[in-house]
């Protein structure tokens, strides 16, 4: 009988682990204990406040958690709606990452059709996922004016004159742009929204980005302030035009 001493005695390293995990399981009640995920919150905008049928915007936002903290370098998506239904059938757009102060920004052209827009956030294993509320992008093109009305009207023509000032900034200077909307007969624009729009090559207007919006003032005058790069960069400012003045672009803008 001797022999078979200490034959089936338990080690004591696997008798403490046993002891642990039963007094664990005593604890938790067996149950597994994961900590709670913070809630977020998105706000969104569109940039300009009303683009109306036709007029390029941003839509932009801030990304949060419960506690009003920023939330930075986290993916949001654009999604697309027929209408303001949230149940409704969406369209995935495009994907952004928040910048360090939680902000984020999607582009749509003066192409895209009339629609309602949500942003919304997945989540990680730290956050949970939220959606923006949803908001108008563009308008129908004749909510209040029948096709026979638009293309009977005659619209006057523009001119926009622009500078930039340096116009051979150092790196990450500030250059100026300065100009005039003109209608017909050289009579200034008051309250026109124009666009200042950038690219890094002679190319189709297609190529070109926005940098900034702007409205015109009593005397048709309008500014814009944008960062100095440290390649050749060519702007010009456009006009969208409405329905009573014609579409415009001014001369191109060097910035080397």
């Amino acid at each position: 009988m001797d022999s078979h001493k200490g034959k089936y005695k338990v080690p004591r390293l696997t008798v403490f682990l046993m002891i642990s995990l039963l007094s664990i399981l005593f604890v938790t009640g067996g149950s597994t204990v994961l900590a709670d995920k913070v809630e977020t919150s998105l706000s969104i905008l569109t940039d300009p406040d009303d683009p109306g049928y036709d007029l390029p915007f941003k839509i932009v936002g801030i990304l949060k958690d419960g506690d009003g903290n920023l939330l930075g370098n986290k993916k949001v998506t654009l999604e697309q709606f027929e209408s303001d239904n949230p149940d409704a059938n969406y369209k995935f757009l495009a994907t952004a990452t928040t910048d360090i102060n939680g902000n984020y920004s999607f582009f749509r052209p003066d192409a895209s059709p009339a629609e309602y827009l949500r942003v919304k956030y997945n989540g990680n294993n730290q956050f949970e996922g939220t959606v923006s509320e949803i908001i108008q992008g563009h308008k129908p093109a004749q909510d209040d004016v029948e096709p026979e009305t638009i293309s009977s009207i005659t619209k006057s023509d523009t001119k926009i004159t622009a500078k930039a000032s340096p116009s051979n900034p150092s790196p990450g200077q500030t250059v100026v742009i300065t100009g005039q909307l003109l209608g017909a007969n050289g009579k200034p624009l008051n309250g026109k929204k124009v666009i200042c729009e950038a690219s890094d090559r002679i190319g189709n207007k297609s190529d070109f980005s926005i940098l900034g919006i702007s409205t015109t003032d009593e005397n048709g005058f309008f500014r814009f302030g944008v960062g100095g790069g440290s390649t050749t960069t060519y702007i010009h400012i456009h006009f969208t035009g409405d329905d009573q003045y014609e579409e415009s672009y001014s001369d191109l803008i060097v910035v080397l």
